[in-house]
């Protein structure tokens, strides 16, 4: 497949801003900022960022569900299931050590085999589990895709907005949902589908401005909402207008995708650094939350403390830059290369 520039541009982005989250969290759930422009500052960017994770699975949607090549299950099993249970072992041991040597964890083979199987060694390898079973629906979902028209797809995506957005949506406005078993269009593989839908197919200009248009609403409603929420909450962070799920985070993320893909801005040279993070956009995303440990324990005279407006951009800049290095410092080195495929 012709290698697409509004992809490389959206993986740039996308690692940023999953950086730009972790660091802003600090902010946003510290209760002693009190709402004032520090926690504003960490929702501002916290709100502008929330599109990241489902963004890159529906990048994997477009290219896995899209591919022609006739692949038998367990070859394509092999192949992708390896780039991702061979680096989850890897940096699951990278990142318990590390939780073990500060005495957060107690070592234990047992305790390790309980928390890799939970997915409770750090916050952001659950992406590696997700996209795991993503790839193990794939030659499924290319059976489906491969015999499905237009509307069939169409269908498939509303049962999802359906299972996945709308109830979960309701769920936190009335306290319950409608009980219906619609698991088989839950959760990301929607996002998974909606990728592929997206990229296969072309949409009006009409129906673009009016995804560009709920892409605005659905950022002012992320940054505005979640304020409202925090204030009147007995948590420092309400987190539903953050979700993934959430009915103003799907508007963001399936503009920003039909942004790249129709306009100018998609289709512009990437600059050398540019394809370098591009290349290093997974590893940036496993690497970035051990780089921020270690800059905030051992290396303190560059992680300060500023005002977050100044401070989460400085620090994201700071991580996105070391994350690339090291990642491309090890892509080079054969022994280490498995960590990062």
């Amino acid at each position: 497949m012709k290698r697409l520039l509004y992809f490389d541009w959206l993986r740039i982005l996308a690692a940023v801003a999953v950086v730009v989250i972790h660091v802003s969290a600090g902010v946003v759930t510290d209760r002693s900022q009190n709402y004032t422009s520090p926690w504003m500052a960490g929702n501002f960017y916290e709100s502008l960022s929330r599109w990241a994770v489902p963004m890159f699975v529906m990048i994997s949607g477009a290219l896995m569900l899209s591919s022609r090549r006739e692949i038998p299950t367990a070859e394509f099993l092999k192949k992708r299931m390896g780039k991702i249970v061979i680096p989850l072992l890897i940096w699951s041991v990278i990142y318990y050590a590390n939780e073990v040597r500060k005495g957060a964890y107690s070592f234990s083979m047992s305790d390790f085999v309980e928390r890799l199987a939970t997915g409770d060694i750090m916050y952001h390898l659950w992406f590696l589990y997700m996209i795991a079973g993503l790839y193990l629906i794939t030659p499924l979902l290319k059976v489906l895709v491969r015999n499905a028209k237009r509307t069939d797809i169409e269908y498939f995506l509303i049962l999802w907005l359906i299972a996945s957005v709308i109830m979960h949506w309701m769920t936190y406005m009335v306290g319950y949902r409608i009980e219906i078993e619609l698991l088989f269009v839950s959760h990301y593989v929607g996002y998974y589908m909606l990728g592929y839908y997206l990229f296969t197919y072309d949409l009006r200009p009409a129906v673009r401005k009016l995804i560009y248009a709920g892409g605005l609403a659905g950022w002012l409603i992320t940054f505005f909402m979640t304020y409202r929420g925090s204030v009147s909450s007995d948590d420092p962070l309400e987190y539903f207008w953050y979700d993934e799920h959430s009915p103003n985070v799907f508007l963001i993320t399936i503009a920003l995708f039909v942004l790249f893909k129709y306009t100018a801005v998609g289709r512009t040279p990437l600059p050398w650094v540019g394809k370098v993070i591009s290349e290093a956009s997974f590893g940036i995303y496993l690497i970035h939350v051990l780089v921020m440990q270690t800059l905030h324990e051992k290396f303190d005279f560059v992680w300060f403390n500023l005002h977050p407006a100044i401070g989460i951009p400085y620090k994201t800049v700071l991580v996105v830059a070391i994350s690339t290095i090291l990642v491309y410092i090890i892509k080079k080195v054969p022994v280490l290369r498995g960590m990062i495929p």
